[in-house]
């Protein structure tokens, strides 16, 4: 069989390597391997550990998480048990895959996929190479890895899914004031640095991410979130330096069936992002990992059910976790106070446990649990509006 991977990004590059160990010929075709992708880079522990991934691409390890509320209300706490956000150069971090991917026998193309024919037993995929030529090669399957704004994914499926744009800026603090950062990364709910998604301040070694995001309906006020966002860390920011600024899209939903025929979708394409934190690396390398293993499977014996076989398997080990911060995000993001109330849940040591867990860890939760932490949401929710009422506490979801 011979595979085309429409993209060398950690979906696309942990497919491809899967496959070549297999003996299978692997094809990835990546529109960028010298860029950066826009991305705050944030990794979960399981990630490193699953993948072992060297030290030497570790910006920083952040132990710790500050929650921040729309009245300025603030939460820090640790994460359990020795568990942390990686932060990475995107740069490097995708490089390193593609070369394990390579090392394994994968072939790497410099080029984007822009369309493929469907000739039933064959795919004609078509690309343009590095100097912008037309070129076209055959595919028993091809593996759409081709991130949020997905041609293949387009193709295939007859629209793209709806997206959160995200907007960030590297920005290099004054030493003293990294330090007091340290090891901590921040999650600011206030409404005014996005009224349906979040702000967030990662450290990467010697500077810090920091971005917001909306849906794509809010993105006109994109540039005033931003700012908003800095003004309200100032004690962080101010005198530091920006590097570099840029754009992303997150995929905010997924398709019902992750591709069609003998296409298949992995990572971003997919939509595979987590609800209310947008951390999708993790997903995209593990997506790439169960594609290749379908293909290598089922490929050759019955191509005819590889799709619904991996949206099973992807369903199977996805959903649990992704329906608990889907719910998290549909009650918690819905208005100033329930962004309150999230935050305010962080000082219990028991919830502020769960919640880091599953980032982290990707531990899951059945059904009783979460209603229970519906009641416990909305019996804090009550006493916190009341709470505030009589404080009128300033800058509440201004």
């Amino acid at each position: 069989m011979q595979i085309v991977i429409a993209g060398g990004g950690p979906a696309g590059a942990s497919c491809a390597k899967v496959l070549a160990k297999a003996g299978i010929r692997a094809i990835m075709i990546e529109a960028s391997p010298d860029g950066d992708k826009p991305c705050a880079g944030g990794l979960p522990s399981i990630l490193l550990e699953r993948y072992q991934i060297p030290d030497l691409l570790i910006k920083k390890k952040a132990t710790g998480v500050v929650f921040e509320a729309p009245s300025g209300y603030r939460v820090n706490t640790d994460f359990p048990d020795g568990q942390f956000i990686a932060t990475v150069n995107r740069k490097e971090f995708d490089s390193h895959l593609r070369w394990l991917a390579e090392d394994a026998g994968a072939i790497s193309v410099r080029g984007r996929v822009v369309s493929y024919d469907d000739k039933g037993s064959q795919i004609l995929v078509r690309y343009n190479d590095i100097d912008g030529v037309t070129r076209t090669t055959e595919a028993d399957f091809v593996v759409g890895a081709d991130g949020a704004w997905s041609r293949i994914a387009y193709q295939a499926m007859g629209d793209h899914l709806p997206m959160v744009v995200a907007l960030q800026e590297i920005i290099t603090p004054e030493a003293d004031r990294m330090a007091e950062l340290g090891n901590r990364c921040i999650f600011n709910y206030n409404p005014a640095v996005s009224p349906d998604y979040y702000g967030w301040i990662f450290p990467k070694g010697n500077s810090v991410s920091v971005g917001v995001g909306t849906h794509m309906d809010n993105k006109q006020n994109l540039e005033n979130n931003l700012k908003r966002m800095k003004e309200l860390h100032a004690d962080l920011l101010d005198g530091g330096e920006t590097v570099t600024r840029n754009g992303a899209l997150i995929p905010a939903g997924r398709y019902p069936e992750y591709g069609k025929d003998r296409i298949i979708l992995t990572g971003d394409a997919a939509g595979f992002v987590l609800p209310a934190c947008g951390e999708g690396i993790y997903y995209a390398m593990r997506s790439g990992e169960i594609a290749a293993n379908v293909i290598k499977d089922l490929g050759q014996k019955r191509p005819d059910i590889v799709v619904s076989k991996y949206t099973d398997l992807i369903n199977a080990e996805f959903n649990p976790i992704f329906r608990y911060f889907k719910k998290i995000e549909k009650i918690a993001l819905s208005s100033p106070i329930n962004r309150e109330v999230l935050v305010r849940l962080a000082n219990d040591k028991f919830m502020s446990r769960k919640i880091l867990n599953a980032f982290s860890t990707k531990e899951r939760y059945d059904t009783p649990f979460f209603k229970k932490v519906a009641v416990f949401f909305n019996l804090l929710g009550l006493r916190t509006h009341v709470a505030l009422k009589i404080s009128r506490q300033p800058g509440f979801g201004k």
